[in-house]
């Protein structure tokens, strides 16, 4: 008997049906209205954003403010920016009374000192590696916990020198550490001490070798020692503050000399230039006054006293008016900024003078002290100055050069020398933060939009001096170097180069050179220059003789043209030759 077949039954199913979100206690009680359920930050009490805010850093404040103005209000509260130092800080306060806590936190936020090695071969010290192939290696020295915002670094033979703005002088040591790899690591700026404190300002030798940095000049405010009052009734003076400078050894940081000034004379900066055998310490007072003073230093070390004279230099004694602002030198040479942003040239040597000028006319080597104008367009910022060139900054963020060009240091896209202030032309989409003037090459720090920076470079490019640029330029060029945003300041010795990182919210921004004022004021440049050439032409129509236009001549090269020194004497002699020439050619008109 056949089986049945099986009946199958088939089941429908409902579709699944969607879980509801479970709501909280507090959106299902009818009490509760729906719009305070969602909380943000603004409906927080400013008490507990101000506790959130001292937990991150400085940078997020900083973006935190910027999004509306409540927040903007709420970041510059000073207790919270002073909550904020006192945790980078460890507890530690400064000497006097803080009343711009946000620019003391910034300081230690942004405060830092990266080191890179110039070149491949090393320093010279045996089997010391800088880096992984011996790469270029950027490293950051050690920084001193109690440091607050720094102002000046300055490489010695041994050391590093790094001044902040509380008046401490760090003395950063080198030294040798093991690396990662088990290998022997030279390390600049390993260890540091404290050098000087109260530091107003301090100097060294301004040549570009630091090996001539024996000594280290400082300029401190100290409390004089009041004697102890004689008699019962004697009532004990009120102690005064002297300024002095107090010269250290820099390969041990021994203090060998001091000269105290008198109390009516305040100081704020002090630099060198001449010999060790004849060096000269210029002194900027407070008001605006250059002093001077020679010292021997090899009469330094002999445990003795003698007597110094202290002289107001010339440029202050025969324009009493004027104020001198900045104050800069070189091995031969020193120059002085006013307060209205006029600059001042004086060169000691006439070998100097050439390389600066192009010509050895105008320099009197029994007045070596006269201070020469040097013509600007515009009011000068910022200077700086080596032993065969300068570089002069103007309140539109414009680069100006002199001086001797023979590797391209002036970035003017030639080797031609430079007599006076030539304008050069940097990245147009970026402003420009700082210069330094190398022997034979020169460094620009800018600035771009976004806020990143960049190292650029011109010049003689042999030993690294140029990272990514060996063989040299004659115009500025993107350096491979890597700089922070925070990098204020750079110098460089022959095989390290060095960026000082401080963020000073006190300091005007960055200035960006307008294209359309600049270039208005080139053709402006143009015009005056063709029409003191059309004077000089019209002058040498009416000269009666060949003999004075030939002089004419010579004179107007010598004071409105930039040539290179080759190209003067080939001029001079072109000039001597046309002036022995024409002398028969008049005789024999006169015979004939």
């Amino acid at each position: 008997m056949a089986e049945r077949p099986k009946r199958t039954k088939l089941r429908t199913e409902a579709p699944p049906t969607p879980k509801r979100r479970r709501r909280s206690s507090l959106a299902q009680s009818s009490t509760v209205p729906e719009e305070n359920l969602s909380t943000n930050i603004q409906s927080l009490p400013p008490e507990l954003v101000e506790e959130i805010l001292s937990w991150v850093s400085a940078r997020d404040i900083i973006s935190f403010g910027s999004t509306c103005s409540t927040f903007h209000l709420l970041s510059l509260n000073s207790i919270l920016w002073k909550k904020l130092y006192l945790k980078q800080a460890s507890g530690r306060l400064p000497v006097d009374n803080i009343s711009n806590w946000k620019r003391m936190a910034i300081f230690k936020y942004t405060q830092a000192l990266h080191i890179q090695r110039l070149g491949s071969s090393g320093s010279g010290r045996g089997n010391f590696n800088w880096g992984r192939g011996g790469g270029q290696l950027v490293s950051r020295a050690v920084v001193p916990p109690h440091a607050l915002g720094f102002r000046r670094a300055q490489p010695t033979r041994n050391h590093l020198l790094l001044w902040d703005h509380q008046g401490t002088l760090f003395l950063l040591r080198n030294a040798v550490v093991p690396s990662p790899h088990g290998h022997l690591t030279w390390r600049r700026a390993a260890r540091y001490s404290v050098l000087c404190q109260q530091a107003k300002d301090f100097a060294v030798d301004p040549r570009s070798d630091i090996s001539h940095r024996m000594f280290v000049y400082v300029l401190v405010s100290r409390q004089d020692a009041v004697p102890a009052p004689i008699g019962p009734f004697a009532s004990a003076p009120a102690p005064q503050r002297c300024d002095c400078v107090e010269v250290y050894q820099q390969d041990n940081g021994v203090r060998v000399f001091r000269m105290t000034f008198h109390a009516s004379l305040i100081f704020n900066r002090i630099r060198l230039t001449g010999t060790e055998f004849n060096r000269t310490l210029l002194l900027l007072t407070e008001t605006g006054k250059v002093y001077a003073l020679y010292v021997n230093e090899s009469q330094l070390s002999t445990p003795r006293s003698y007597t110094v004279q202290l002289s107001l230099k010339k440029i202050s004694s025969s324009m009493p008016g004027m104020s001198i602002k900045q104050l800069h030198t070189g091995f031969n040479s020193a120059l002085y900024l006013t307060s209205e942003g006029a600059v001042y040239i004086e060169v000691h040597t006439a070998g100097v003078h050439r390389q600066l000028f192009g010509v050895n006319a105008g320099f009197d080597p029994h007045d070596i002290h006269v201070p020469m104008p040097i013509s600007m367009p515009n009011k000068v910022v910022k200077c700086s100055l080596s032993q065969t060139h300068l570089c002069l900054v103007d309140d539109c963020g414009r680069l100006y050069m002199q001086g001797c060009n023979r590797y391209g240091q002036l970035g003017t896209g030639d080797k031609i020398d430079r007599g006076q202030p030539t304008k050069v032309t940097l990245s147009v989409s970026m402003g420009l933060v700082d210069v330094w003037c190398g022997l034979n090459h020169s460094l620009a720090l800018l600035q771009g939009e976004c806020g990143g920076r960049e190292v650029h470079g011109c010049g003689c490019g042999a030993g690294g001096r140029l990272p990514g640029c060996p063989i040299g330029s004659a115009v500025f060029v993107k350096l491979s170097v890597h700089a922070p945003r925070s990098t204020k300041s750079i110098c460089a010795s022959k095989d390290c180069l060095y960026l000082l990182c401080t963020h000073d919210t006190a300091e005007p921004p960055v200035t960006w050179p307008a294209p359309a004022e600049a270039k208005e004021a080139e053709a402006r440049e143009a015009r005056e220059e063709r029409e003191r050439l059309r004077t000089h032409l019209s002058l040498m129509e009416d000269c009666p003789s060949m003999q004075q236009r030939l002089d004419l001549l010579r004179d107007t090269i010598q004071t409105h043209m930039t040539l290179s020194s080759a190209h003067r004497d080939f001029l001079e002699q072109a000039l001597t030759t046309i002036e022995h020439s024409s002398r028969p050619q008049s005789s024999t008109s006169m015979d004939l």
